[in-house]
């Protein structure tokens, strides 16, 4: 007897079952050589990015020398009164142990007049200064000391003078003329401040003009000379992060040279300008100083201390509450500003 053959037959459903069974391990396997593919890939790539942000490390290392070494070069020629590839002579100041002496700033002490410039003095203050003690006319004063060609003769990279009129006593004579008053300040500043100091500001990858415009804000910001190098180190440490420095007297230098002048206790609307000068909107450092840093200020620009802190806040006794993170900066803020606020 012949045995039936039996049919198995095999329903839609599972045929589609087995369909997508298929495309799912077919998924998977295209899955696995991807990501070993990729990875293998992106290691590669990443070892490449890697190579090219050293080199553009490197490259930036170069060109801030290379900037250095060009401010130095103009520093001693303007020093020296030596033109490139020429022959000078120190006509106005000799280079002795680092400290620039000038020959012409004895005056005859009968015609003389004293005048005392305070630190963190803004341009703008020095030439009203001045012009009361009946020196200078301040219009004129102004009109030299923020002239752009008189500004790079001794700086480069500078716009205007500000910051570069060392702040301290003089002994001027009555219509000595602006412009000799601008170069004995502008000179006093360069024997504050050694080409020593210049190579160490290079060695922070920051130049004279950056180091001046640092020291001008810590100037303003700090009331007592020991906390200036904390300061300093607060806003080296925004700027190697890449946080705004949020510095108000930048805002408020801005405000008077923007604003036609407007003074008064610093608004929300300030802190919204778009001027170059206010780093609560704008990233690293204003294009210039804000006032005229003295040698403590400057000092700290130099030597920040070593700290890790990210903010401060005033604690309204001339001295400041600093904070390494955000959340305790603004259980500060709510201490010593909100609550005085609310007091007051």
């Amino acid at each position: 007897q012949t045995t039936p053959v039996r049919r198995f037959l095999v329903s839609p459903w599972g045929i589609r079952a087995a369909f997508l069974l298929g495309v799912l391990t077919s998924l998977a396997i295209a899955v696995l050589v991807y990501q070993n593919v990729t990875t293998h890939v992106k290691a590669a790539e990443l070892q490449r990015l890697r190579r090219t942000v050293k080199l553009g490390e490197r490259l930036r290392g170069l060109e801030q020398q290379v900037a250095c070494l060009q401010t130095l070069d103009h520093r001693i020629r303007l020093w020296t009164g030596m033109e490139p590839g020429g022959q000078g002579e120190a006509t106005v100041a000799v280079l002795a142990g680092g400290v620039l002496l000038d020959p012409a700033l004895e005056e005859s002490k009968a015609r003389a007049q004293k005048v005392t410039i305070p630190e963190g003095a803004s341009v703008w203050q020095i030439a009203r200064l001045l012009a009361k003690e009946g020196l200078v006319d301040r219009k004129r004063f102004l009109k030299v000391a923020m002239d752009p060609d008189v500004a790079s003769s001794y700086i480069p990279e500078a716009k205007t003078l500000e910051g570069f009129l060392f702040p301290g006593t003089y002994h001027f004579v009555k219509g000595q003329g602006e412009e000799a008053i601008v170069e004995t300040m502008a000179r006093r500043f360069f024997r504050a401040f050694p080409i020593e100091d210049e190579l160490r500001a290079c060695r922070l990858g920051m130049s004279l003009h950056e180091i001046v415009i640092l020291a001008s804000i810590i100037e303003k910001e700090a009331l007592v000379d020991q906390e200036m190098p904390i300061i300093a180190a607060v806003f080296y440490n925004r700027l190697k992060r890449g946080m705004r420095l949020q510095a108000d007297p930048t805002v408020l230098y801005g405000r008077r040279l923007y604003a036609s002048g407007r003074r008064g206790r610093i608004r929300w609307r300030d802190l919204r300008a778009r001027h170059p000068y206010n780093t609560s909107v704008h990233d690293g450092l204003p294009p210039g100083p804000i006032a005229s840093p003295g040698v403590a200020a400057l000092k700290a620009a130099l030597e920040p201390a070593r700290v890790k802190y990210l903010y401060f806040v005033s604690k309204n006794n001339g001295t400041h509450y600093f904070s390494r993170t955000l959340e305790e900066h603004n259980r500060a803020v709510r201490k010593y500003q909100l609550r005085s606020r609310g007091s007051a």
